[in-house]
């Protein structure tokens, strides 16, 4: 089978001298059989050759073929159908198929925005455009030292309105380290009217399977207005001082269901 885009020319298989074989009949009259070698003057593009062998002295299988070259390429033998790839046509269409599907969900998604900017704008009331960009679109790119993605900055978020007016604040005291390990303090205050789920997780580049789960996750720990909560957390880290960072993670929730998630790098020799 030639999955190739060009004609593949001066085809032969040399199958092994042990057994005595036979041609019967091929859907190329140019096929030929002399002695142990097999010859076909051209397969074309995406096109195939069906030959007959008796074979005697022997059971005959893929080992048998000791090669199988053409004018410029090596053939690769194949036991089954399913190890035959596709020809170089159809993987040009499976290509251009993802492509254009890919354009096609991109418009929807810029369309999708188009109109949820437009119902935006006229539900906006007194608030100008210019105001509303700083309040959606715009996300702040540092809010507490933390970063909340897009997906969460939204205007109409009272969680994430509470941080911004720091009626809920996250912060994080100077790190320590201590050999390999880097202790790093964080407490979470709500001053807002909200009762909060505070989830809290600490990451490092290497293995901390050493410390203890409690020192480097908070789950699920209930906040109600008023209420604050301080945890030390560990985590080892390289000895390279320059390396001595961790990511730390927030995320809350509110009764509602209203969520909001933030991320933080902590270095070292940032403090």
């Amino acid at each position: 089978m030639n999955r190739g885009f060009k004609t593949e020319e001066s085809i032969e298989l040399i199958l092994s001298p042990a057994m005595h074989y036979e041609l019967l009949g091929s859907n190329n009259p140019d096929a030929t059989l002399l002695n142990n070698k097999l010859s076909v003057p051209r397969i074309g593009s995406a096109d195939d050759c069906s030959i007959l062998l008796q074979v005697e002295n022997g059971r005959f299988t893929h080992a048998d073929i000791v090669s199988c070259l053409s004018k410029e390429t090596k053939a690769t033998v194949a036991t089954k159908l399913e190890e035959v790839p596709v020809t170089a046509q159809q993987r040009v269409s499976i290509i251009v198929f993802v492509g254009v599907f890919s354009l096609l969900i991109f418009a929807g998604i810029k369309g999708i925005d188009y109109f949820v900017a437009r119902d935006v704008d006229k539900n906006s009331g007194n608030k100008t455009n210019t105001e509303l960009k700083s309040t959606v679109d715009e996300t702040p790119p540092d809010l507490q030292g933390w970063t909340i993605t897009r997906i969460y900055a939204k205007a109409d978020n009272k969680i994430y309105q509470s941080i911004i007016s720091k009626r809920i604040v996250l912060s994080t005291g100077k790190p320590s380290v201590r050999g390999k390990i880097i202790l790093v303090p964080i407490k979470v205050s709500n001053d807002s009217d909200m009762p909060l789920t505070l989830s809290l997780s600490i990451s490092a580049s290497l293995s901390q399977d050493d410390i203890d789960f409690d020192k480097r996750r908070l789950n699920n720990r209930f906040l109600l207005p008023k209420d604050s909560v301080e945890v030390t957390f560990e985590a080892i880290v390289p000895k390279e001082i320059d390396r001595q960072a961790v990511g730390l993670e927030f995320f809350l929730e509110t009764l509602e269901g209203e969520t909001l998630k933030g991320v933080k790098v902590v270095k070292v020799l940032d403090q």
